[in-house]
């Protein structure tokens, strides 16, 4: 034997759905007739750049630290430069000097330092998205790393510390 309820069944069939926007209830298949675009697809959209945004956040600095990073040291390179002369070893090249004087550890546990913080609010965000709602959750996310990363250079230029400190809660903001 089955139980009557008073809520509006969620989808059993093509006839019980509701396509009532302006109140927001019941289950929505499809946009009002005429238009081909609802707001599923809107905000499944707006999901997407904002998945890439995040993942763009999150990987610029693997992009920005070879540029960051001074490599010109010359106690390290142990290649003979005549055994391999290529058909521009009698041009000049300008070599661009990074401004951090970071070892390949040192490098390491700055990238790894956004997973480090990254990893700590799985399930803490879970629930806050539980109580405050997924999406507010997001953009809130979002909008935090977005803003730390802008400080990234003034954080890196006051010291490694600041700059893993920083680097771990972008990765609690994400």
């Amino acid at each position: 034997m089955s139980v009557v309820s008073d809520e509006t069944p969620i989808i059993y069939s093509q006839s019980h759905v509701k396509n009532d926007y302006s109140k927001g209830t019941g289950a929505v298949l499809k946009p009002p007739s005429g238009e081909c675009f609802g707001t599923r697809h809107f905000l499944a959209f707006m999901a997407f750049l904002g998945f890439v945004n995040v993942y763009c956040l999150r990987v610029n600095l693997s992009v920005g630290l070879v540029a960051m990073v001074n490599d010109t040291d010359t106690s390290k390179n142990t290649s003979d430069e005549e055994a391999c002369a290529g058909p521009d070893s009698g041009q000049n090249t300008t070599v661009k000097v990074g401004e951090f004087n970071w070892d390949q550890n040192t490098q390491g546990i700055i990238l790894g330092s956004f997973f480090y913080g990254y990893i700590c609010t799985q399930i803490i965000g879970g629930k806050m998205a539980e109580i405050i709602g997924g999406k507010r959750m997001f953009g809130f996310g979002v909008l935090c790393t977005a803003v730390l990363t802008m400080l990234t250079p003034l954080a890196a230029r006051a010291g490694l510390g600041y700059f893993i400190a920083l680097r771990i809660v972008e990765g609690i903001g994400e």
